[in-house]
């Protein structure tokens, strides 16, 4: 399915992960199966469903926003999760199963998921078993170091978890949406919480390593999720490419998109 020149205009996940896919030399046919791991409500899968593909998701619990009754056979979830902090849940059960069979897919994807999985080794063995031989996965997530923690809105507060830096960051006003209610104290123990229940901010080699177990290609990409809607990098993008430096920084620092191949 071609898009049209408006289709431009706006942010398209299928299209990002196309262009990242495509300089990887992987390309998806029509025939081709996709699973986004932690689905959230849905969107995602229904852009690709839109585009042509045969699309399904997976989440810990029943999250989607569905369209109609009968698209509910094209989202699967397994209830093992935690409330951590409302509307976040945690992956740590060693029972964890994705509900799909072995060789399900062709192209495993997630944004922002990975930074919550508990057990990076259970996770990334299921994302194995449901790979086809040959096919993909990308998981693009915040890095320990990232300058502003996403879920708590707290300077560096993947890396630096400890009660008083956010009980300082609480002091000086910081709330993410669900926390302005809170006092300083209260909001720095939900922070302290969280940190230790909904978040893991493994280091990116302890990661590879343990992709490297389940997958024969496994590596960061970073360049990636710089490409243009024109098929080409952004100057960060070519410079992120270019320098070793910049792009160490970059998965530290900025976005870490973690590449697989089984």
């Amino acid at each position: 399915m071609e898009q049209s020149a408006a289709d431009l205009t706006s942010y398209s996940i299928v299209r990002q992960l196309r262009r990242m896919l495509a300089n990887m030399n992987f390309y998806l046919g029509r025939d081709s199966r996709v699973l986004e791991f932690g689905c959230g409500a849905g969107a995602a899968v229904y852009e690709f469903r839109d585009a042509g593909f045969d699309a399904y998701g997976f989440e810990i619990r029943p999250s989607v926003n569905l369209r109609r009754p009968e698209d509910e056979r094209f989202f699967r979830f397994a209830l093992t999760g935690k409330p951590a902090n409302v509307p976040e849940y945690t992956i740590e059960q060693s029972s964890f199963k994705i509900p799909f069979d072995d060789k399900f897919c062709d192209f495993i994807y997630s944004n922002s998921t990975l930074e919550h999985v508990m057990d990076y080794d259970m996770a990334l063995a299921e994302n194995a078993r449901v790979l086809k031989p040959g096919g993909v996965a990308i998981h693009t997530f915040p890095p320990r170091y990232v300058p502003v923690e996403p879920h708590t809105y707290v300077p560096f507060g993947g890396a630096i978890q400890h009660y008083l830096w956010y009980l300082l960051w609480a002091y000086l006003g910081i709330r993410n949406e669900y926390q302005h209610h809170l006092g300083p104290i209260a909001c720095a123990k939900v922070n302290l919480h969280y940190s230790r229940t909904g978040t893991n901010y493994l280091p990116t080699k302890e990661i590879l390593r343990i992709a490297a177990r389940h997958f024969r290609e496994a590596k960061l990409v970073p360049h990636l999720w710089e490409l243009g809607d024109e098929a080409y990098l952004s100057r960060r993008g070519k410079l992120i490419f270019a320098l070793p430096g910049l792009r160490r920084l970059y998965n530290r620092c900025s976005t870490v998109v973690l590449w697989l191949r089984k």
